[in-house]
């Protein structure tokens, strides 16, 4: 349950979760978020954002694949692809 493959989807549980809690706060209180992070922290986080996708786009999309050759893991047998660390010291 806890390996690499859910490990993007609890971090967006997270996110949700304190979202969620920082929009309930203020609907209490009856006032409006505002956030004002500045132009640089902006412009950083848009660096990131667009960094982290091309960096996907290459690891684990079509373009890495067409690079190194491969055709990738095939999605409906278990046996095939990559296995975390647990699984591979537990043994499956």
């Amino acid at each position: 349950m806890f390996n690499r493959d859910n490990a993007v989807g609890f971090v967006l549980l997270g996110v949700c979760a304190v979202i969620a809690a920082v929009m309930l706060y203020y609907i209490n209180i009856g006032e409006r978020p505002r956030l004002n992070i500045g132009g640089p922290a902006s412009f950083a986080l848009m660096v990131v954002f667009f960094g982290l996708m091309i960096y996907g786009v290459v690891k684990g999309g079509a373009f890495g694949r067409l690079r190194r050759g491969q055709s990738g893991p095939q999605w409906p047998n278990p046996g095939t692809g990559r296995k975390s660390w647990w699984d591979r010291l537990r043994g499956r």
